[in-house]
C-alpha cells in the first residue's frame, strides 16, 4: 500500500514536470504575443476574460474539490457532480450571450460583444474538466493529468502564435484559450474513466454541493482579487493602460501561482486523507510553508533586481513602463503562498466558510485600495495598493491558521521563514556583487542577467548534490528525498 509520503513524492514529480513545462511554454508564448499584439489587445482580453472568470466559478461549482474532500464517494456522487457542473456551465454560457451587449456599452468597447460570446464557450468545457480533474487528483493520477495539460498547452499556444503572425490580433489569444480548455476537458474525461449514469442523483448532488457552495463563495473572492480587479480597473483605466497592468500582474503571479499550484494540488488530497490527524496535518502545513518560502523568497530578491531584464525578454522594449510596476508587485510573492497553503488546510478540514470570511475581508480591502489608488495615482498607485493588500491578507492568514492548529506564530510561520530569510540575504549580496562588477566592466544588463542565472544555477546544483544543508532545512529534506541520499550536516 502506498503511504502518504509515497503519493506525495510521485505526485510532486509530475506536478513539477507540468509546472516547469507550463512556465517555459507560457513564457515563450506571451513573449512572442507581446511583440505581435498591441497593449490594447491584451486590455480587451483582460476584460473579456474577467467576465468569463465569473461564469467559470459557477460552471465549475466546486464539485471537483468536493469529490476530493469527501471521504467516501460512489459512482452516483461523480455522476451528480458532472450533471450539476454541466447545468451551471450551460446556464452561464447563455447568460454571457445575453449580457455581452451590456458589457460592451459599459466599457464603451464594441468589440467586446463578440469576444465575450465566443470565449463564453469556455464555460461548457470548464464544467466538464473541473469534475474530471477532481476525480484524477482524488485518485492521485497526477501523471495522466500532467500529460494532458502539457500536451494541451503546447498545441493550443502553437495555434495561437500562428494566428498572431497572421494578424488575428486579440482573437489569437481567444482561440488559444478556448483550445487549451477544450483539449484538457477531453483528455481529463478520457483518463478519469467515469461511467455516466442516465439518472439524476439529487441526494448525492446535495451532499457535494454543501461543500461546493462554499467553494463557489471562495472562488468568487479569488476572482474579485484577480480577473475581477481588471473589470474594476477597466472602467478607470484605458484598454492600453489596463493591458500594461494586466501583463505586470500576470508576470508577478507566475512564481507563486505555479509553485502554489504544485503544493495545492498535491497537499489538498493528502491533507484531506489525514484531515482527522491534527499533528500530521500541522507538520505538512509547516513543511509546505517552509519549502515555499525557501524557494520563493530568494526568487523574489532575484526578480526585483532583474525586473528590467525580465520585461525586455518577456515583453520587449515597448513595455518599459511595466518595470517599476513589477518591482513593486514582486514583493507580494512570499506572502501570497501563505494564503494558498491556508486554503488547502481549511478545505481539507471542511471549514470552507471560515476561509470565505477571511478572503471576503481581504478582497474588499484590495478592491477599495487598488481602485482608489489607480484613480488618483495611476498604475504606480495600483501596484503599491496590491502589495499592501497582500501583506494585509498575510496577517489574516496568520490569525486564522493559528486558531485551527492552536499553535504559536513562531511555530507556524516564523520558524519556516528563517531559512528563507538567510538564503535571501546571501542571494542579495551575490547579485549586488555581480551587478557592480558588470557596471565596472561596462557589460550589458542582459549579459549580467544571463551570467547570474548560469552561475547561480551551477552553484545551486553543486550545493544540492554536495552540501544541501547550506540551502536550508526544508530544501535539504526535499533534496534528500528526491535523490534518496542522506547527507551529513555541514
Amino acid at each position: 500500500m502506498n503511504t502518504i509520503s509515497d503519493k506525495l513524492k510521485k505526485s510532486g514529480f509530475w506536478q513539477s514536470v507540468e509546472v516547469i513545462t507550463l512556465i517555459i511554454t507560457r513564457f515563450v508564448f506571451f513573449a512572442i504575443m507581446a511583440r505581435l499584439l498591441s497593449k490594447e489587445d491584451f486590455g480587451l482580453m483582460a476584460i473579456a476574460s474577467g467576465f468569463i472568470a465569473v461564469g467559470s466559478i459557477f460552471a465549475e461549482s466546486g464539485m471537483g474539490s468536493a469529490l476530493i474532500q469527501r471521504k467516501n464517494i460512489s459512482a452516483r456522487h461523480i455522476n451528480a457532480a458532472f450533471q450539476g457542473s454541466f447545468l451551471f456551465g450551460f446556464i452561464f454560457f447563455v447568460l454571457m450571450l445575453a449580457f455581452a451587449p451590456l458589457a460592451s456599452r459599459f466599457f464603451e468597447e464594441p468589440e467586446l460583444i463578440l469576444l465575450i460570446r465566443v470565449i463564453g464557450i469556455n464555460l461548457i468545457a470548464l464544467s466538464i474538466s473541473s469534475v474530471a480533474i477532481g476525480v484524477l487528483h482524488r485518485n492521485f493520477q497526477f501523471k495522466e493529468a500532467s500529460i494532458v495539460t502539457i500536451a494541451s498547452c503546447i498545441i493550443s499556444y502553437s495555434v495561437g502564435v500562428y494566428l498572431g503572425t497572421e494578424n488575428y490580433g486579440v482573437w489569437s489569444l481567444v482561440i488559444a484559450t478556448l483550445l487549451f480548455t477544450m483539449f484538457k476537458s477531453v483528455g481529463f474525461f478520457y483518463f478519469a474513466k467515469v461511467k455516466l449514469l442516465f439518472e439524476f442523483n439529487y441526494k448525492e448532488w446535495k451532499d457535494l454541493f454543501s461543500f461546493g457552495s462554499g467553494m463557489i463563495l471562495l472562488k468568487t473572492t479569488s476572482f474579485l482579487s484577480s480577473s475581477g480587479l481588471n473589470l474594476f480597473l477597466g472602467k478607470i483605466l484605458s484598454p492600453t493602460l489596463l493591458g500594461v497592468f494586466d501583463r505586470a500582474s500576470y508576470i508577478k503571479t507566475i512564481p507563486s501561482v505555479y509553485f502554489g499550484n504544485i503544493l495545492d494540488k498535491i497537499m489538498f488530497p493528502a491533507m484531506s486523507e489525514i484531515q482527522d490527524e491534527e499533528e500530521k496535518l500541522s507538520k505538512i502545513f509547516e513543511f509546505g510553508i517552509g519549502l515555499s518560502n525557501s524557494v520563493l523568497m530568494p526568487l523574489t530578491v532575484f526578480l526585483v533586481f532583474f525586473s528590467n531584464e525580465v520585461v525586455q525578454i518577456l515583453l520587449g522594449n515597448q513595455w518599459n513602463e511595466t518595470v517599476l510596476l513589477l518591482q513593486i508587485m514582486f514583493c507580494v510573492i512570499p506572502f501570497s503562498i501563505s494564503g494558498r497553503m491556508a486554503d488547502s488546510v481549511i478545505r481539507s478540514k471542511g471549514l470552507i466558510y471560515s476561509n470565505v470570511k477571511r478572503k471576503l475581508i481581504y478582497v474588499c480591502f484590495l478592491l477599495i485600495t487598488v481602485t482608489t489608488s489607480a484613480k488618483f495615482y495611476g498604475l504606480i498607485g495600483a501596484a503599491i495598493a496590491v502589495t499592501v493588500s497582500y501583506m494585509f491578507n498575510y496577517i489574516l492568514v496568520v490569525i486564522l491558521v493559528k486558531r485551527i492548529f492552536n499553535k504559536t506564530f513562531q511555530e507556524l510561520f516564523l520558524k519556516p521563514m528563517i531559512p528563507a530569510i538567510k538564503l535571501s540575504i546571501v542571494l542579495a549580496v551575490i547579485v549586488i556583487v555581480f551587478k557592480s562588477l558588470f557596471n565596472i566592466w561596462g557589460g550589458s544588463d542582459l549579459l549580467c542577467f544571463i551570467t547570474s542565472i548560469v552561475f547561480l544555477s551551477g552553484l545551486l546544483l553543486f550545493l544540492a548534490y554536495k552540501y544541501p544543508s547550506y540551502l536550508g532545512e526544508y530544501n535539504r529534506v526535499t533534496i534528500e528525498k528526491v535523490l534518496k541520499k542522506k547527507h551529513k550536516s555541514n
